[in-house]
């Protein structure tokens, strides 16, 4: 199996200001061709420094992805390292520049002068284009291995590394597949999840099982290494039966499938609409649901009920059952639900109240305490939840639980009645 390693380059990465997405893209494409990431390196925009850590990058593997240093400043000195470092001059190229200047025609700018740097390439490289940006990549030959530079910017370099590297790497792979499939639960905790499925995960010894948390859920990555693509598929398939047979209520998704499209899916598919009534959620379960295209056709409204009196004059909660019960309270975010469900009119009315954090608290009413209801045609559902001490987490997987609730109850009502 060919080896392969990543270098990033950007003083911002070094420094945080900007979280390195790229290394992880990359390791996963890698491993998806077959090819083994071996070593991820970090480097700063220091000519020096990129150079010493490209010698051990090729020292290291038979293949270099590099992202970063290919924009038209003073800083930007990818190029000038590896056309040093393989002996080549830097070459103008007149079409370059043609399409770099398009591209700000099509914005309606005129280019800087020193975007010119960027038509330049060293003098065996060939050049990959980048239908998205102003700066092109390339690739070329460095002793022994094979080097492809890539811009730092996290959507220019996914698209030319989906269309113009990964292609070039295909055969790359020495015979062998490597396949990921991804299970995204809801609504069960990492060890509650681990000792439901134990014994399926030990006894799976051609697939190998990660459990990634997440911070609205768990997530099950399964990989397994396979001489062709079909029988991948097919060892992948036998566990994920046999795990969806057993804790088939949790899973809600696979791969980049999120909460919102499942549930979004099942809505549509069932032809009904749902509003949403949110107290500490802020409209977070109302901006994931729209973030779907075609969510018109299921989200009829959302009301951001934050403080007592808009609960009372938007969503008809009674001053008697905010005095009784306060506005965290099962009766509380039942009442919202059945409130919103009235008002729009709607097959559901969906609710969360609860206490986000850091303040607010009381001793009889933690932070992480969080009321979501379900409003249906039968009746209303009331789940309670008891979630962590940060408020931004909080928020996420209330809005994450709230959106769970309506979908066991689309996939099967009986979730409900036993308590999943």
């Amino acid at each position: 199996m060919k080896k392969a390693a990543i270098l990033t380059i950007g003083d911002e990465l070094l420094i945080g200001s900007i979280v390195d997405t790229n290394a992880a893209h990359l390791g996963q494409c890698l491993t998806e061709l077959g090819i083994e990431p071996v070593w991820t390196l970090t480097v700063g925009d220091d000519a020096a420094r990129i150079r010493h850590a490209l010698d051990l990058c090729v020292s290291l593997a038979d293949i270099v992805l590099i992202t970063g240093g290919l924009g038209p400043t003073h800083d930007d000195v990818t190029k000038t390292v590896l056309a040093e470092a393989t002996g080549d001059r830097l070459v103008f190229h007149p079409y370059l520049l043609d399409q770099i200047e398009e591209m700000f025609v099509r914005r309606g700018l005129a280019m800087p002068e020193s975007n010119r740097i960027q038509a330049f390439m060293p003098e065996r490289a060939v050049v990959l284009d980048n239908p998205v940006g102003t700066a092109p990549g390339f690739m070329l030959r460095h002793g022994e291995a094979d080097v492809f530079v890539m811009p730092g910017v996290p959507r220019e370099m996914k698209k030319m590394m989906a269309e113009q590297v990964a292609p070039r790497l295909q055969g790359h792979a020495g015979g062998r597949v490597i396949l990921h499939r991804v299970l995204k639960t809801a609504g069960i905790g990492e060890s509650s999840l681990f000792e439901t499925i134990k014994d399926l995960i030990e006894s799976a010894k051609d697939v190998r099982v990660a459990s990634l948390p997440q911070e609205a859920g768990i997530n099950l990555r399964l990989t397994v290494s396979a001489a062709t693509g079909e029988e991948a598929r097919q060892r992948i398939a036998v566990l994920e039966t046999a795990l969806r047979a057993r804790a088939g209520s949790f899973i809600y998704g696979t791969d980049g499938e999120t909460m919102e499209q499942t549930l979004g899916r099942l809505l549509t598919d069932a032809e009904v609409t749902v509003a949403l009534a949110e107290s500490c959620t802020g409209g977070l379960v109302c901006d994931r649901l729209t973030d779907t295209p075609g969510s018109s056709a299921y989200v009829e409204r959302g009301v951001v009920a934050y403080s007592n009196e808009t609960k009372k004059q938007l969503l008809g909660v009674s001053d008697e059952t905010l005095r009784a019960f306060g506005a965290v309270s099962a009766q509380t975010a039942a009442a919202m639900a059945e409130g919103v469900r009235r008002i729009s009119g709607t097959t559901f009315g969906l609710s969360t109240t609860g206490i986000a954090g850091p303040s607010g608290a009381t001793p009889e009413k933690p932070v992480g305490l969080v009321y979501i209801a379900l409003a249906h045609p039968e009746g209303v559902i009331v789940r309670e939840l008891r979630l962590g001490t940060e408020r931004r987490i909080n928020k996420v997987r209330a809005a994450t639980a709230a959106m769970n609730l309506l979908r066991l109850y689309l996939v099967d009502p009986a979730h409900i009645e036993k308590g999943i």
